[in-house]
């Protein structure tokens, strides 16, 4: 009896101790509750399915650790807390953009005029006249793609004469995506083309009536002609380059994107050429998640490139030592034989690849499924699909791709038969927003009928393929919206209907294919494109509400607040002052960016 009085007494001195314990809280567990930002009375989309909606949500250490009601999330909050009043504006996860060239692009970008959005192509001459007047001798006006010319009333290119017109004195530089080049005729005299010179297989030029060549330069459909044209221009220096990435990436925060997925590019070489992006990053100085794969240089060299990078670089590499992902080498593409490419040029016929291609892809895939590194690989058309997967499936029939991460890029033209060949071998698809600007030339040579399906949106998703959003800039536009309009409403940059309605998608299916669709092609896909305890504090706060706004709305929404890991990145309205610092004036003094928009929204 005396044992299990003792025994009482034991458990109730405990009880005692434990609720005296109880009545001080543990510093620890306290600490654990302290959130460092909240946003609340937000009008959240998470695309969680367990929480589709959402007002508020808290960050600790870059990572969403709360999601719920005002009432919930506030619990979260200490006298440290940065809380921010969403005053109900629409909140999503931050966009991701599947496809892009932004670290090519950002070099030249201060150099560079832009006609993102711009509706009249008089205004667009009378740019360029502006800008010839600051334009320092030795240097170009230069309007390196991001539009078509469909968007504009006049529905046209702008002619030599007419560019002679704006800038006689400065050599001008117009380029429609990878199909037309206009120059005035100072740039061709600046080059020294004349009536003898030769150009690359698969590029044309007009001449006039006495054989000199007029300053129309036409891809038919190769587009080489273009990467050695731009490659004479003038370079920037290593100041204004910083400069040039810095303008563009937080314009791209300033449109809501978070992180992207960098393809590399023609003339972009890896290491050298991206020394520029890299010290960036050791300095913190970029402000997305940047997930870049290696575009192969020197055609017939391809396989000796890459075997090169892999014995010297590993795959998950993050070179930002202060940001998760942040600046991640993911694996080769897109462009990973220069004899499997087919080019998007919709103004000339499609193009065949050479009878050997197959011979010469073989090892390379080979390759990369033997070092476990990803693969992108180019494909606008189904027929040059059908012809790369053959390849693939007899390499997986020797060596089994067991998961590993590959991919077609655009694919717009892909049938049903290829789609289900491309979900047994595990591969993605990652589609851009080009048909919004090549869909009126897509119409006028294949038709209404072959338009509707171009890419097969809701087929691929029916089908279990895992699909990601992006925008193919700098060549195209960066503007993410545009895209988002795109699989939404089915229309093209002249308004023309293209997709068939049931081949587009609700605005959140939309969304999700541009977050969460976009992480599984960086194997981010539990990590980021939610808006979910455990993920990442990436999302951005709209200037309108995505979720109800007429459609035709869709494409003037801009971010009032990008989040990446917890910190602003970019701020507007009555947010600016989350972030203290100015972005540094573009260099060099005269660039474009310092007296045109990047884009031109009308509101």
């Amino acid at each position: 009896m005396k044992s299990n009085i003792s025994l009482v007494a034991a458990l109730t001195n405990v009880s005692l101790f434990l609720g005296v314990l109880s009545f001080f809280p543990n510093p620890a567990a306290a600490q654990d509750q302290q959130a460092d930002l909240i946003v609340q009375n937000a009008a959240i989309t998470t695309l969680d399915p367990a929480q589709p909606i959402a007002q508020a949500l808290a960050v600790k250490d870059g990572k969403i650790v709360a999601v719920g009601t005002d009432e919930s999330v506030l619990k979260w909050k200490s006298a440290r807390t940065k809380v921010v009043d969403a005053k109900k504006l629409r909140l999503i996860p931050g966009l991701n953009d599947s496809h892009a060239h932004y670290l090519r692009g950002g070099i030249s970008f201060n150099y560079e005029l832009r006609w993102d959005g711009l509706t009249s192509l008089k205004e667009g001459l009378a740019m360029i006249r502006k800008q010839a007047t600051r334009t320092p001798a030795g240097q170009w006006v230069r309007v390196v793609g991001g539009f078509t010319p469909w968007q504009f009333k006049e529905k046209r290119l702008p002619t030599p004469e007419e560019l002679t017109a704006a800038s006689p004195n400065r050599p001008v530089y117009v380029q429609y995506f990878y199909s037309a080049v206009v120059m005035n005729r100072k740039g061709v005299e600046t080059l020294g083309i004349d009536r003898n010179t030769t150009f690359p297989p698969g590029t044309s030029i007009e001449k006039d009536a006495n054989g000199d060549p007029t300053g129309n330069f036409f891809a038919t459909p190769s587009p080489n002609l273009f990467y050695k044209l731009l490659a004479t221009l003038p370079k920037p220096s290593e100041e204004e380059a910083e400069s040039g990435e810095t303008q563009l990436f937080h314009t791209l925060a300033r449109y809501g994107l978070t992180s992207v997925i960098d393809a590399g590019g023609g003339g972009f070489s890896f290491p050298g050429d991206y020394t520029t992006p890299v010290a960036m990053v050791e300095h913190r100085k970029l402000p997305l998640r940047v997930s870049f794969y290696l575009f192969t240089q020197n055609p017939g060299k391809e396989l000796d490139e890459y075997e090169n990078w892999i014995k010297n670089n590993r795959v998950g590499q993050n070179l930002d030592e202060f940001r998760e992902h942040g600046f991640e080498l993911e694996g080769a593409g897109e462009w990973v034989l220069w004899k499997a490419g087919d080019f998007e040029n919709f103004r000339s016929p499609r193009p065949t690849q050479d009878g050997d291609m197959e011979e010469k892809l073989e090892p390379l895939v080979a390759l990369f499924v033997k070092n476990r590194w990803p693969f992108r690989i180019h494909a606008t058309y189904d027929e040059s699909i059908a012809r790369i997967l053959n390849v693939i499936e007899k390499v997986n029939a020797k060596t089994p791709l067991n998961g590993l991460r590959w991919s077609f890029e655009h694919a717009e033209t892909v049938k049903e038969g290829n789609i289900d060949r491309i979900k047994a071998l595990g591969g993605g698809v990652a589609v851009q927003d080009r048909m919004f600007f090549l869909g009126d030339d897509f119409l006028a040579r294949y038709g209404a009928q072959d338009a509707e399906h171009a890419p097969p949106l809701h087929l691929l998703l029916a089908k279990g393929v895992p699909v990601g959003m992006g925008t193919d800039a700098t060549r195209s536009s960066f503007n993410p919206w545009l895209g988002l309009y795109f699989m939404v409403t089915g229309k093209v940059a002249s308004g023309a209907q293209f997709l068939s309605a049931e081949n587009r998608l609700s605005r959140e299916e939309a969304l999700r294919l541009y977050t969460a669709g976009s992480a599984w092609f960086s194997q981010e896909e539990t990590e980021k494109g939610l808006i979910k305890v455990g993920e990442f504090a990436d999302f951005a706060l709209l200037s309108k509400d995505y979720m109800t706004v007429p459609e035709e709305q869709i494409k003037t929404i801009e971010s009032v607040l990008t989040v990446v890991g917890g910190k602003p990145v970019y701020s507007a309205r009555g947010y600016k002052n989350l972030i203290p610092e100015k972005v540094p004036d573009p260099l060099p003094a005269w660039s474009p960016v310092t007296l045109f928009p990047s884009f031109h929204t009308i509101h």
